[in-house]
């Protein structure tokens, strides 16, 4: 990996994603997200050349790319684990994982080692409310960005530098994203609407970039959404399941796999966006024939507007 300062002491090792660290002094570091189980070796190579020991994660939330290695990290370094309530909840167990991952079985964790290896038990846990945490003298702020995570969290450097993670998408990210990820698409939309007024020097995106202004970011990814949800409507030729959106979206998407957590994956993305057309009375929830089925239910055009106009962050 290749070690970029970013402003003051704030800098980003630089993968396939960004991973922020803060230099305390020239031998310990706060890092912010581990990158992957694959990354691990390349990050711990990259921190023993510059000379730097991690002695605490604040870790922005709990998916597989960005908490590979807090487990790692606590247990052959002693490196404390800090995460917000929601996060620690998911991290400390395997069951918590289990349902981080869309009730993924836990009989097949052995097939993936980054969930096999990540359960750990934070050493300390940022409550409702704390807007900030200091660890070793280095006060960073805490911005909480719930939607994409139940407990989704933006960091902000003493430099003054906000490390978004994954609370928006940039660039390729946001151009190739076929099967965009929230937990709850309302919630993620509003924690946009509040990162898109949070003012900082710069700001790292974990997927990935450096800028100095997200705002049009912001704009084009709510367009994108926008999008997206009446291309889903669109698909809803009558009696729609998740799994009958699933394989909708497949096929007009051309999104093939054969990997059984990725297809748990887009199943759950499914009832994501079903529910959120339900909310913004584009589609209802209805029990036929003893189960649950989603229609769209039919209006003008206008009305799918259903996204926060980009004009509302101007």
């Amino acid at each position: 990996m290749k070690l970029t300062q970013v402003r003051g002491n704030t800098w980003v090792l630089d993968s396939w994603e960004l991973i922020p660290l803060y230099k305390l002094d020239d031998h310990r570091c706060v890092l912010l997200d581990t990158g992957t189980v694959e990354q691990r070796e390349d990050l711990e190579d990259t921190l023993d050349e510059a000379g730097l020991t991690p002695v605490a994660i604040l870790g922005s939330h709990t998916h597989i790319d960005h908490m590979g290695s807090h487990a790692y990290f606590q247990k052959t370094r002693g490196t404390q684990v800090v995460m917000s309530l929601g996060e620690a909840g998911q991290i400390f167990s395997p069951l918590g994982l289990q349902l981080q991952y869309n009730n993924f079985p836990m009989a097949l964790f052995p097939d993936y080692p980054e969930l096999g290896t990540a359960p750990c038990v934070p050493d300390r846990v940022i409550l409702p409310g704390e807007e900030a945490v200091t660890l070793f003298g280095a006060t960073f702020g805490i911005l909480r960005t719930p939607g994409h995570t139940v407990d989704h969290i933006c960091v902000r450097t003493p430099d003054d530098v906000l490390y978004v993670a994954d609370a928006m998408m940039t660039g390729r990210t946001l151009h190739y994203a076929k099967f965009p990820y929230a937990l709850s698409m309302e919630t993620y939309l509003d924690s946009m609407v509040k990162l898109r007024e949070a003012k900082a020097a710069c700001y790292v995106v974990a997927h990935k970039g450096i800028y100095e202004d997200i705002r049009p970011f912001i704009d084009l990814e709510l367009q994108f959404l926008r999008q997206r949800m009446e291309e889903l409507a669109d698909l809803m030729t009558g009696p729609t399941t998740p799994k009958d959106l699933t394989v909708a979206i497949c096929q007009t998407y051309q999104v093939g796999t054969q990997n059984p957590r990725t297809l748990a994956y887009f199943e759950h993305a499914s009832e994501v966006y079903l529910r959120y057309l339900v909310s913004q009375g584009l589609a209802e929830l209805r029990v036929e024939k003893g189960r649950l089925v989603y229609r769209r239910v039919q209006r003008p055009a206008r009305a799918v507007a259903a996204m926060p106009p980009t004009g509302r962050f101007r």
